[in-house]
């Protein structure tokens, strides 16, 4: 038997099979295209929104361990060697600072030398006068004076899984007196919940991971906290994210489960951020397709078999017309004219085959907008993260409810009016216009920053915004805005700025504030040709008062000082705390004459000197008991020096101003001196 045998007789069933075979290859190769297509671009706009949404998670959880290493600088600043030999006061001090256990969800604690805790809040039972030098964070922070991050571990107190940061203490020469430590646990409520309450998807989840160890520290299903990742070797993917890579890959993970990864570093401590989404999840809505295609492709080949073969029974004998209309076609040189169709013959079957082929190809661009429609279906319910659409000309395609929680404006109010007079602040506007144009032209997104936008109250909100570029088929170029308010940590990090640069028992500019003040007063005097002065105080017969009463009087007496040297100065005046009991008091614009700047400056201070040495009476108070009142006598030595901008330093003003003031020390206390310039 030859092949040809195996032929159909019939040109019936031959031109039947054959349309058929045409009509079926085709749809499956449009719909294998498509797919391929579509999961190409859907992986691509979905790892640049999970890396984008991963970048901002790391750059909190970055934000959110500086901030809380520069509250334990901050407080362990104002830790001396007075201080770290009584345990009592050190224990009033800390449990002064709630703050602190804000920050650390178990306790903060301070380590002497030796690494013995000698105080702790909140108590912990078997922490105080715990050995915590053979931790290695620990012995690290007390042999090179430096801040550090722990590892995760379970900690020897609490069995519990956690991670500990810690800073020196350390005196004026830069002798480590001993460790300032917060305690972050793991398995209570912390900062680094964010990372537990985000999601993706159904399935979706994040991780944070600290590749040294190969550790993850917390994730999206807590039963994984703690978990160590699979040895290197196993998971190539897995092993790049490990060594630093940032970006996103589609890859098998450990469970055997194919997923979309994007991760990115914490640059704090090199840890990273890991966003993952099953694919099976990430690419439904393509497989949801690809169903539908089927289902139409197999309704679609059954109706046109049973159509051609109908036709093809019936029609049959105007096809040798139609063959000699054929023959009888234009030579070259002459215009074609087309072929009559009579009748719904065999060659009008054909050509209405072809455009039932163009109809399916239409079914596939309506598959790609239905697909669409669910991308943004997605985009609207993204929980914290405002999405907005828009033109290239700024006019909003898209405003989703995280949008309108975040901006005030309805979906109804923003879509069809444009960015830069909804949300775009005035002094803005002309740079963002740029940028879209900018972007029009080139196809390349903004980076991604941290912007102060508008709301429809007229209020500002900070956000961390970053941008996609969409280019749908046979639609224009679109912008996807993805935003993500940041007014909780901005209130955060103005609560660290004020531990940072002001005293915590006087609520005065501490010594770093006061060095930006009096760079700030020496620029003025450059420009303005005035004299400035500085007044150097140290508090005469306070240590009596500490060792009769304390150093909770003590405090009492500090803030009443601070009180008063308030009230002795102008507004734009400056009064610090520089440390102890040593104040400041900076004034600025007094005369372009030195005689009489010196004049206004010695006013001042003898103002200063009657206020302190008057009388202090301090109310004690005790929990449940009485007050008590302890009346006592304190006076003040004071050095001042009047400068301006080039007669020295910062180091010189502040050094001639102590010199003067251990010389009305020598002179009997209670009175002031002033620095006479050499020659």
């Amino acid at each position: 038997m030859q092949l040809k045998d195996l032929r159909p007789r019939s040109i019936k069933t031959r031109v039947t099979l054959f349309t058929l075979l045409i009509f079926v290859v085709s749809m499956w190769a449009v719909a294998f295209y498509a797919s391929q297509m579509l999961r190409s671009d859907m992986q691509r706009v979905l790892g640049e929104q999970q890396y984008a949404h991963a970048s901002a998670l790391a750059a909190v959880v970055n934000s959110d361990l500086e901030n809380r290493v520069l509250a334990l600088e901050t407080v362990a600043s104002a830790i001396d060697r007075d201080a770290m030999n009584d345990a009592q006061a050190l224990q009033s001090r800390l449990e002064g600072l709630p703050i602190l256990q804000s920050l650390f969800n178990s306790g903060v604690s301070v380590l002497d030398a030796k690494g013995i805790a000698i105080a702790d809040v909140p108590r912990t039972n078997g922490r105080l006068g715990g050995d915590y030098h053979s931790l290695d964070y620990i012995a690290t922070i007390l042999k090179e004076n430096r801040p550090v991050v722990s590892a995760p571990i379970i900690g020897p107190t609490l069995k519990a899984p956690g991670f500990g940061i810690g800073v020196p203490i350390h005196d004026n020469q830069g002798t480590v007196l001993g460790a300032l430590v917060g305690v972050v646990q793991l398995d209570k409520p912390n900062f680094l919940d964010r990372i537990i309450q985000s999601f993706r998807g159904q399935t979706g989840s994040y991780l944070l991971v600290a590749p040294q160890q190969r550790l993850i520290i917390t994730a999206s299903e807590q039963s994984r906290v703690m978990e160590v990742l699979p040895p290197a070797g196993v998971s190539p993917t897995l092993d790049r994210f490990i060594q630093g890579y940032e970006g996103s890959d589609v890859f098998t993970n450990p469970r055997g489960i194919e997923v979309l990864a994007s991760a990115k570093t914490v640059p704090f401590t090199g840890w990273y951020v890991a966003a993952i989404l099953p694919t099976a999840d990430a690419f439904d809505p393509i497989h949801d397709m690809q169903r539908r295609m089927l289902l139409a492709t197999l309704v679609l080949t059954l109706l046109a078999a049973a159509l051609v073969r109908s036709a093809l029974r019936y029609e049959l004998s105007p096809l040798l017309d139609a063959a000699r209309a054929l023959a009888n076609l234009p030579t070259a040189g002459e215009a074609a004219q087309t072929l009559p169709v009579a009748e719904d013959d065999e060659v009008g079957r054909l050509i209405g085959s072809f455009n039932h082929l163009v109809q399916t190809l239409n079914l596939r661009e309506e598959s790609l907008k239905d697909s669409e429609s669910r991308f943004r279906n997605v985009m609207e319910h993204i929980p914290g993260v405002a999405v907005q659409g828009y033109a290239m000309d700024g006019t909003v395609t898209f405003w989703n409810a995280a949008a309108e929680k975040l901006y005030g404006y309805s979906s109804a109010e923003a879509l069809g009016n444009n960015l830069l007079t909804l949300i775009i602040p005035p002094d803005m506007r002309d740079g963002v216009a740029a940028a879209l144009q900018h972007m029009a032209q080139t196809g390349e997104p903004i980076a991604a920053s941290e912007l102060l936008l508008q709301t429809k109250g007229g209020g500002r909100v900070p956000v961390f915004s970053s941008h996609a570029l969409l280019k749908p088929p046979g639609q224009p170029l679109e912008l996807f805005c993805l935003d993500i308010d940041l007014s909780d940590t901005k209130r955060a990090q103005e609560q660290v700025r004020q531990l940072a640069f002001y005293d915590a028992l006087t609520g005065l500019p501490n010594r770093r504030l006061l060095g930006d003040r009096l760079n700030q007063t020496m620029a003025a005097s450059k420009r303005s040709g005035l004299f400035a002065a500085l007044m150097f105080l140290d508090l005469d017969n306070f240590k009596p008062l500490n060792d009769a009463h304390g150093h909770s009087v003590g405090d009492l007496l500090l803030i009443e000082v601070a009180r008063r040297l308030c009230t002795c100065v102008r507004e734009m005046d400056t009064v610090a705390r520089f440390g102890g009991d040593e104040f400041v008091v900076m004034l600025g614009e007094l005369e372009a004459d030195r005689a009489q700047s010196i004049t206004q400056a010695a006013a001042v201070a003898e103002k200063i000197r009657t206020c302190i040495a008057a009388p202090y009476q301090l109310t004690v108070t005790h929990a449940g008991q009485p007050d008590t009142f302890v009346q006592h006598h304190c006076s003040a030595s004071i050095g001042v020096v009047v400068f301006t901008n080039h007669e020295g330093s910062q180091a010189d003003i502040l050094q001639w101003a102590d010199a003067a003031m251990y010389q009305a020390k020598d002179a009997g206390r209670n009175t002031v001196r002033l620095h006479s310039p050499a020659g």
